[in-house]
């Protein structure tokens, strides 16, 4: 257990200082009083015929004001003893990086070679945003996907330090082919809205079929951040190996081929997709771009368990609240009618401790009661209440829960995200539910986001069977998505007796305390199924991962792109 501690010691100090002046003031006021009571006259006489208080009640209640006044001081310093779980959420981005490793970036023009300048400026423009997610695309003539997305940085580093133009079968450029990548690569990872592109390439390409490639990207909401390497002079393009008869690579004419920076697609690349073009060599604009991208929008992509102190304010401020609550019988009085107020101020003062003591506790059984009676707009107001003033994320996954009951699709994919922490239960029922919103809303979507909400939808259930290779009603409903959005999966099944439907859901319920009947249920029809179930017989491990398998190949391959082939003699890159 962690030992007593303070959040905000600035406060003690700020008690040692003025609580002695507390204390002054008290006394002097006192002492005027005693003063102001013998001139009226004399004292003995008043205390028998007046209903003032006696000065030892008088004393009495200063003390315990001032007491109230040390106890909210320390309670403000927050005092800590013992520690608790937390979860705590890692926001960021999904950053792919377009290596070019053409024949080209060989080229000395930039020391040592543009490839190792584009390398540490791959490096500078993700370096600004640490958390994000980050991937490896490399591309000539053709492009794969080197490395798939990754919190792992050292990995990234490691994969893209040993990326070398040797890797690739055609030495000649295609930007298109690396925007086509990426756009497809997005299509499957990560989240609209939190994702962009960094490109890294001379920009010298052959023709190739641009348009497609960013009207992919612009409407997946990716921006391209293109940084251009080289110099507009340029220099001749070394041969192959050290083999080579001579130093320097010729054309089919003989002539020493020289290759310069071109910017023309780069900038448009940026220009369009709504990113921003930089050169590697301009310290300003490489400065720009690592800001821009920073200022992007994040997400939670991941969540780790974690201990942290435990306030225990509530202690003090309690005690503070219980000494103001008994002051006034301090300065109790002799006389019948004047002696009910001060008994009439401290139950006042209690009625007020007792709705302070309204907790989010008593919230969510009322948002559970609301739920049960289908009033689901009351029941997402009275969630969002208790998760206000509890943070507990099964408070949050439960007005999600309401706003899918009421179809607002949209809005309880948004509240689905925003859950984090909790346990892996919590965390495997807030992606199914989340799958099953994004299903329901490309039902009513318009054709030009059908796909992007299919993709959602997809990607829930694929990290619920990731987690969960038994979960049969999430393997069901990324059956049902895929179907749904024109592709036919592989290694699939129609449930038992071909009677399935959606499966029998993810239960909700409020707090994982209630009943069955608070639940948003299966996607098919809202209810929270039978105990069963509808969907297909049970897989064993070994059967998930071949039916994971298959859909990963259906879905996302490791090699994007048009396949690698030799470029014609006419053809620039070289």
């Amino acid at each position: 257990m962690n030992p007593l501690g303070f959040a905000a010691p600035v406060w003690l100090v700020a008690l040692i200082l003025l609580l002695p002046l507390a204390v002054w003031f008290v006394a002097r006021a006192e002492r005027r009083r005693a003063r102001g009571l013998a001139a009226f006259g004399e004292p003995q006489v008043l205390a028998r015929s007046s209903a003032l208080a006696r000065p030892r009640d008088r004393r009495l209640g200063a003390a315990l004001r001032l007491g109230a006044l040390t106890l909210a001081g320390i309670a403000l310093a927050r005092p800590q003893l013992g520690d608790r779980p937390a979860a705590i959420a890692r926001e960021g981005r999904d950053v792919l990086v377009l290596l070019d490793l053409s024949r080209s970036m060989t080229v000395p023009d930039v020391k040592p070679t543009r490839l190792a300048a584009a390398k540490r400026a791959a490096l500078e423009a993700v370096a600004a945003s640490p958390n994000d997610r980050l991937g490896l695309v490399v591309f000539g003539g053709s492009a794969f996907l080197q490395l798939p997305l990754t919190a792992d940085r050292a990995a990234f580093r490691l994969f893209l330090e040993s990326a070398k133009p040797g890797d690739l079968g055609d030495p000649s450029t295609d930007v298109s082919s690396a925007l086509a990548t990426a756009a497809r690569t997005f299509a499957h990872e990560g989240e609209r809205g939190y994702q962009a592109a960094v490109l890294v390439s001379d920009g010298e390409s052959g023709e190739s079929d641009m348009d497609r490639a960013l009207a992919a990207l612009k409407k997946q909401e990716v921006p391209v951040f293109a940084i251009g390497v080289g110099t507009s002079e340029g220099a001749p393009v070394p041969a192959d190996s050290s083999e080579a008869p001579e130093p320097y690579h010729r054309d089919h004419i003989g002539r020493i081929v020289v290759s310069r920076l071109e910017e023309g697609d780069l900038r448009r690349a940026a220009r369009e997709t709504g990113g921003l073009y930089a050169r590697a060599a301009n310290p300003d604009e490489m400065r720009a771009l690592a800001q821009g991208l920073s200022r992007l929008d994040v997400h939670a992509l991941a969540v780790t368990k974690a201990r942290r102190h435990a306030d225990r304010f509530q202690w003090p401020l309690a005690l503070a609240l219980a000494v103001l609550a008994i002051e006034p019988l301090a300065r109790r009085r002799r006389r019948g009618a004047a002696g009910r107020a001060p008994a009439l101020a401290a139950a006042a003062l209690a009625a007020l401790v007792v709705a302070a003591c309204a907790t989010a506790s008593r919230e969510a059984r009322r948002g559970e009661r609301l739920y049960d009676d289908g009033r689901w707009a009351d029941a997402h107001q009275a969630f969002e209440r208790a998760h206000a003033k509890s943070e507990d994320p099964a408070l949050a996954y439960d007005a999600a829960n309401a706003l899918y009951r009421l179809k607002h699709y949209p809005q309880a994919i948004k509240a689905y995200r925003d859950v984090s922490g909790g346990a892996p239960e919590l965390r495997a029922r807030t992606l199914f539910n989340l799958g099953n919103a994004a299903v329901r809303a490309a039902e009513d979507a318009d054709p030009g986001d059908k796909d992007a909400l299919f993709a959602q939808a997809i990607a829930a259930y694929e990290a619920v069977l990731r987690a969960d290779p038994s979960n049969t009603d999430a393997k069901w409903n990324l059956e049902v998505a895929l179907r749904k959005r024109g592709d036919t999966p592989t290694g699939s099944s129609s449930g038992r007796g071909r009677r399935g439907d959606y499966g029998r859901g993810a239960q909700n319920v409020p707090g994982f305390t209630g009943t069955p009947q608070a639940a948003v249920g299966a996607m098919a029809g809202g209810g929270y199924g039978s105990g069963e179930g509808e969907s297909a017989e049970e897989l064993n491990e070994s059967q998930a991962r071949q039916l994971l398998d298959a859909v990963q190949r259906e879905q996302l391959s490791s090699h994007f792109g048009r396949p690698a082939r030799r470029p014609t003699r006419d053809e620039r890159d070289w």
